[in-house]
Formats: C-alpha cells, structure tokens, sequence
C-alpha cells in the first residue's frame, strides 16, 4: 500500500509538471499588438503660387506665377502661367495662350513633390524639372533643365490672393512713360477684386482713377490672377497691364502698360510704374 501511495504522489507530480512546462510554452508564444505605422499623408497643393528658381551655373533668377489645381496625387498649373527671368516684366512669357500655353503640371508622395514645365527662351525651349519637398504651403528643392542649368528653387502660396467679392484691394502709384516722360509723373489708383459672376477663380475685375496725365483719367479693368502676379486690359481703351511683385513678395508691386496703337487715346504709349497694397481685401 506504501508503494501504490507513492507512485500515485510521484504520477501527480510529474502530470502537473507537464501541465505547467505547457502552460509556461504558451505563454511565451503570445505576440503583443503591434501599434499601426501612420501612412503619410499626401501634401496639397492648391490655389495661386509665386515659384522663385536660382541658378548655381550663374545663370540667375527665374520667377514662375501660377494656380495650382490638385486632384489626388496629380497637379496642374494654369495656361496663363507666367515665366519671368530675372522677375522683369519685359521678359515675361506666357499669359497669352493658345499662342504661348505654359501649363506646369506635378505629383506628390507623402510630402516629396515633383514638378516639370517646358517654355520657349532666348536658348531655345527648355523644359524644367523640379523635385523637393513641401512644408506646409511652402516648397523647395533642386532642378535641372535641357539646357543644362540646375540649381535650387522654392515656392510659396500668394501672399496676396483674392478673396470672395465684395473684398477688393485698393493699389496706389505712380507711373511714366518710356518714350515721353513727364515732369510730373501721373498717379494711379486701382480696386481690384474677384469677379462677382465667377466667385473662386482668378478672374478680377476693378477700376483704376488716373491724375496728371494729358491724355487718361479712368480705366475700366478686367484680367486674371496669375500667383501675386496679375494682368489686366481695358478693352475700351485698348490699354492693358502687367504687374509683379518685388520681391520678397510684399505689398509693393512693379508694373509695365501699353496702348495699342489704335487707342483713341494714349496711342501706342508705354511705361512703366509701381503701386503699393493699401490695406487688406478684408477690411470692407
């Protein structure tokens, strides 16, 4: 009976050494939950945009305004983008379309961007292909051309974007002719704001009040938005303007006009001028 006895202890203890070597196994087997790895999201890249690339081959500046529609992952610039070396107003392409269409398009992953346009130049067409990164609304990175060239370039949204009617800005300054200066150079006041009959685009419409010029006093105007920059005409009087801003991109802007020849007044006049924001679209 002693024996039986011992042999049921020692059975026991050895089943329960089992039960706890196979317990002690599936413990170890477990996996803890693994926490999810967050999925960049993609940047974007909407709206008016002033473009600034610099050459490292001491080829210069190059301004590039433009708005940027985006849908998923793809962006395109608008036709009437404008290419500005050196931000001067007298080498400016584009905004002239079908005859010249520049038309950036790009893509983005996560935060990385890539974008190419093609243009006419004085060296012949070239197409620019930029890749960087955004942080927040702004861009920058490095680019290379069919030229040739390369260097770095940065972007920023406009400074100055036009809000719903009825906000307007209100621009004053001067301006004089090239061809035949006055003394006293004429002053010029402008409203400009969004085109009521088609509130979210960059269509503007505004009016502009001129003093001490012999020859205007009033312009009726329409045009487009083109990043800070802007272009605009009075059919009536067949005068039209373009104007950039200085930059760094503040409240001050550079601006050339022309009339056409067969203007019934101001006939085949240009100059250049300059204005200043007066206050913000959103005072009103």
């Amino acid at each position: 009976m002693q024996r039986m006895r011992q042999n049921t202890t020692l059975s026991a203890v050895v089943l329960m050494s089992v039960a706890a070597a196979f317990a002690g196994c599936g413990a170890g087997t477990q996996v803890p939950p693994t926490t999810p790895v967050p999925v960049p999201q993609n940047v974007s890249i909407n709206g008016p945009y002033d473009l600034m690339l610099t050459s490292t081959n001491g080829k210069g500046t190059t301004n590039i305004y433009t708005d940027f529609t985006q849908t998923g992952t793809v962006f395109t610039g608008a036709a009437n983008t404008l290419v500005c070396p050196s931000n001067d107003l007298s080498q400016c392409i584009g905004d002239n379309a079908p005859v010249i269409s520049i038309a950036p398009s790009g893509m983005v992953d996560g935060t990385n961007v890539k974008i190419v346009i093609s243009f006419p130049s004085t060296a012949g067409a070239d197409t620019l292909t930029m890749a960087g990164s955004a942080t927040g609304t702004s861009l920058a990175g490095t680019f290379t051309d069919s030229l040739g060239d390369s260097g770095t370039w940065t972007a920023f949204a406009a400074t100055h974007p036009f809000g719903p009617p009825p906000a307007v800005y209100d621009y004053s300054g001067t301006f004089n002719s090239t061809s035949n200066p006055l003394l006293i150079a004429p002053t010029i006041a402008i409203q400009l704001g969004q085109n009521v009959t088609s509130p979210g685009s960059s269509n503007v419409t505004g009016t502009a009040t001129i003093m001490h010029s012999p020859c205007i006093s009033s312009l009726t105007l329409s045009g487009l938005a083109i990043g800070d920059a802007f272009s605009l005409t009075d059919a009536a009087s067949k005068a039209s303007i373009l104007a950039l801003p200085t930059l760094p991109a503040g409240n001050s802007f550079n601006f050339s006009y022309k009339f056409e020849p067969t203007a019934a007044n101001c006939a085949g006049d240009s100059g250049r001028g300059v204005l200043t924001i007066n206050g913000s679209p959103f005072d009103y």
